[in-house]
């Protein structure tokens, strides 16, 4: 479900940590590769439920030695896959090789594996975006082989497609709100629980501005519109796209409203309205935040790491705060997501080893594990793991994730690019004093646009 038509990241920018998310919705095309590719059967046979359970306690661990796993995966994730192999070569024997594979060639080389129905490399990167574009055509559906009961329900939905699992979660890397506790305390609010709407948050903006500093750093018009419109749309629990992108779903009152909380933080100036069209994006203005210069920004853990104890941050740890991301209607909370996952290859030979493997990934002792002494910097996916108090030490907002991970996080990945539209119809707002309901107008028609588009190419 993937056209030509699909752009990917800006060149500056690369694939890391901060650009993980808008990368996810961009996949190159393989359609030359895989229009004559069709859902063959595996020819493996599949895994037992045993296999399962392998890597999770001493008395029931299958042996696997003799057996080496080839796992293909980005730059960003190959650390923790590594130290994941160690821990699962440790406790089954069994071998995992980690080789990275270029984001501009991964869609064309997945797509020959269905092709060729090519099982060389077992595991597979798998994020939403790949777990959608390739479907059960690559990915094997992992329902009833994988426990998923102790992992954060938002990053299996996203992962799962058509009611197949087709990936195991390896992050749960989500946006969340990040603030100044000293600045909202200095503002009149509960540095402990700041107002937990868009609205409540617009009210505030006059004692939020300061000098130069205003309530929230967020560069609206910097090519990350949709990421937070996302971000906030999904509170309302309504679908943005139908199952395979062709019918636009967000002509609703959940779409107006978040138009419409978007404008009124532009017009109280509750965003800064100096970094609104950043060159730099999301990362100088996470930088601005470390500096002291803002009130708020909403980002991914590692800008949450960045403020907290950062070599360069200027902000007392103390007095850097974490919670969901408001509502634009009370009581309803959403995020979007930065969920990264790997797959078994359909076509592998030793679909056992590979479901073992996930196994051992998504389970407590491996997520802990890597949380207390992996280099990786990945939050875990357990709810256990992030609320066990060894990890709270060394990751105090593993709270945060494992709350807002029970909510809607859908990134709704397209098989066209949607950035420029949210983009334009963000600016109307901003720059061309456009209502909300003219914003909506121009994202719905636009999206329709692009659709027709789609379907006729």
């Amino acid at each position: 479900m993937t056209s030509p038509e699909i752009s990917t990241p800006e060149p500056a920018r690369g694939i890391n940590r901060r650009t993980v998310l808008k990368a996810s919705l961009a996949v190159p095309a393989a359609a030359a590769v895989l229009s004559a590719c069709s859902t063959t059967p595996a020819a493996s046979s599949s895994p037992s439920a045993a296999a399962a359970s392998a890597a999770t306690s001493a008395g029931t661990v299958t042996s696997f030695k003799g057996v080496t796993l080839q796992v293909g995966t980005n730059p960003g994730d190959e650390p923790a896959l590594k130290e994941y192999a160690a821990g699962w070569e440790a406790l089954t024997g069994g071998k995992a090789v980690v080789t990275v594979v270029p984001y501009a060639e991964r869609a064309i080389k997945f797509a020959g594996f269905v092709a060729t129905q090519d099982g060389s490399m077992d595991l597979l990167y798998g994020d939403p975006a790949f777990t959608h574009r390739f479907g059960d055509r690559l990915f094997m559906d992992l329902n009833g082989k994988l426990d998923t009961s102790g992992l954060l329900s938002s990053v299996v939905d996203s992962l799962t497609v058509n009611g197949q699992l087709l990936s195991g979660p390896l992050s749960s890397d989500m946006y969340f709100m990040i603030y100044n506790k000293a600045m909202f305390a200095a503002a009149g609010a509960d540095p402990d629980a700041i107002p937990s709407t868009f609205d409540g948050l617009s009210a505030l903006a006059p004692k939020l501005h300061v000098g130069n500093n205003y309530g929230c750093l967020l560069p609206w018009l910097a090519g990350y519109a949709r990421t937070y419109w996302v971000a906030m749309y999904n509170g309302g629990g309504e679908p943005m796209f139908n199952e395979d992108s062709t019918q636009v779903l967000f002509n609703n009152a959940s779409g107006l409203a978040t138009f419409e909380a978007i404008k009124k933080g532009l017009e109280t100036q509750f965003y800064d309205p100096n970094v609104l069209s950043d060159p730099g994006a999301d990362q100088d203005t996470a930088i601005l935040f470390t500096q002291g210069k803002g009130g708020s920004q909403i980002g991914t853990s590692q800008y949450w790491s960045m403020a907290y104890k950062g070599p360069d941050s200027l902000l007392k740890p103390e007095d850097v705060g974490a919670c969901k991301i408001p509502a634009v209607t009370e009581g309803k909370f959403g995020t979007t997501n930065a969920f990264e996952g790997v797959g078994v290859n359909k076509y592998t030979a030793n679909p056992d080893a590979a479901v073992s493997f996930l196994s051992y990934m998504t389970s407590f002792d491996g997520q802990k594990a890597m949380m207390l002494t992996g280099e990786s910097g990945l939050p875990a996916v357990r709810s256990d793991v992030l609320n066990d108090p060894e990890i709270a030490k060394i990751f105090p907002i593993g709270s945060v994730l494992a709350e807002q991970g029970t909510l809607p996080s859908n990134t709704w990945p397209t098989p066209y690019d949607t950035y420029p539209v949210f983009d334009a119809a963000v600016n109307a707002i901003a720059k061309g004093g456009q209502s909300s309901q003219q914003a909506l107008d121009i994202a719905v028609s636009s999206c329709n646009e692009l659709i027709t588009k789609y379907l006729t190419s």
